[in-house]
């Protein structure tokens, strides 16, 4: 794309990290929700109640005290007494983020399976349903023109390939 090209163009191209960020800023923020979680978790199972934060730095101040290795730092005190032992929250969060992580790698894959950038198969109808449509008598008849290779035209048969690997141009048999 030439420079005339790139200023007329409505829409820039992005800078390349750009998309990179935003997928490991989006990682990083579920991964801490995800502990927060954790941590709400093994207060509802083992300890006096549910547990959240009540602001982002309640939240940030759990997180960095999850990190020390004191689960309830940061926490208002009504809620840290609720809050059962060491133990049983780490196990809570690594189950929190276990789950996560199983989740957005089926969002994932599942989005990757049915969404391929460059796929030249989507948008194409499959055997079946070009069978079902045109009917086996219609895609018999113009099987010349969907798939020349096989069936070039004059009803010579598919082309063959010698012992060197280059395909006969559709010499009588």
């Amino acid at each position: 794309m030439t420079g005339l090209q790139r200023d007329l163009d409505p829409q820039p191209l992005a800078r390349g990290g750009e998309l990179a960020l935003v997928a490991l800023a989006g990682a990083g923020l579920l991964v801490a929700v995800a502990a927060l979680v954790g941590v709400g978790v093994a207060g509802a199972l083992f300890g006096g109640g549910w547990i959240w934060p009540t602001g982002t730095e309640t939240a940030t101040a759990g997180l960095r005290g999850l990190l020390d290795g004191q689960p309830g730092a940061g926490l208002p005190p009504d809620q840290a007494v609720r809050l059962p032992g060491p133990l049983a929250v780490y196990g809570c969060i690594a189950m929190a983020e276990l789950l996560t992580l199983t989740v957005a790698t089926t969002i994932a894959v599942t989005g990757w399976r049915y969404h391929r950038p460059g796929d030249a198969r989507r948008g194409m109808a499959t055997r079946q349903q070009a069978r079902r449509v045109l009917g086996r008598s219609r895609l018999r008849a113009v099987r010349t023109i969907l798939r020349p290779d096989l069936h070039p035209p004059g009803g010579r048969g598919p082309r063959q390939a010698d012992s060197t690997g280059a395909a006969d141009a559709g010499a009588p048999r």
